[in-house]
């Protein structure tokens, strides 16, 4: 009789977890998988394009502190258009460096903004695996991580373009640079 009373006790307790676990569809399920994995795959994309904006800042910080030496070192020169055409390169160089820079700053606050989301994901992601979370509750949360994901994709997005047009202006700047700086130069060899 004790085993009796005992076996029932088990699949009592048994029945009613089963019961208090929250089965999520399968659809659900495969749609936050999904997300799991865009999500990621946007994160590491947007990471690359930090390191190559990191890397641009530091070359065009460098290019412009080298345009504003060489302008500095013209002073005796009297070639009037030749210093006007330093100062358009540096203030050109200079404005670039700060558009950079504002960029990264934006990049830095984002990028604490996805890592917390990312963690709020995964923490969500486990208590709807555990059936912690109910269906009606599990496709909200889904639908808020999506508009955060196409949030951040639109400002990955802008930043990509305004950044491109930047990188062009400053391989521009560097390129146009090179006849200008070498000019004083072949002056003096004559």
């Amino acid at each position: 009789m004790k085993t009796k009373a005992i076996l029932a006790l088990v699949v009592a307790g048994t029945l009613s977890f089963s019961a208090c676990t929250k089965k999520i569809d399968p659809k659900t399920v495969a749609d936050i998988n999904q997300f799991g994995t865009d999500w990621t795959a946007m994160g590491e994309k947007a990471t690359a394009w930090s390191t190559e904006m990191a890397q641009t800042t530091t070359q065009a910080k460098e290019f412009a502190a080298k345009q504003a030496e060489r302008m500095n070192s013209m002073t005796s020169s009297k070639d009037e258009a030749m210093k006007t055409q330093m100062a358009t390169m540096v203030q050109s160089s200079n404005e670039n460096v700060t558009k950079l820079e504002n960029m990264q700053n934006e990049w830095n606050t984002f990028k604490a903004t996805w890592d917390a989301t990312t963690t709020q994901f995964s923490e969500w992601k486990d208590k709807v695996t555990k059936g912690e979370v109910t269906p009606e509750d599990a496709a909200k949360g889904l639908a808020d991580f999506q508009s955060k994901m196409s949030d951040a994709s639109n400002k990955i997005q802008s930043w990509t373009t305004s950044y491109a047009e930047i990188k062009t202006a400053t391989e521009q700047n560097m390129a146009s640079a090179e006849p200008v700086t070498t000019q004083p130069e072949a002056k003096t060899k004559k």
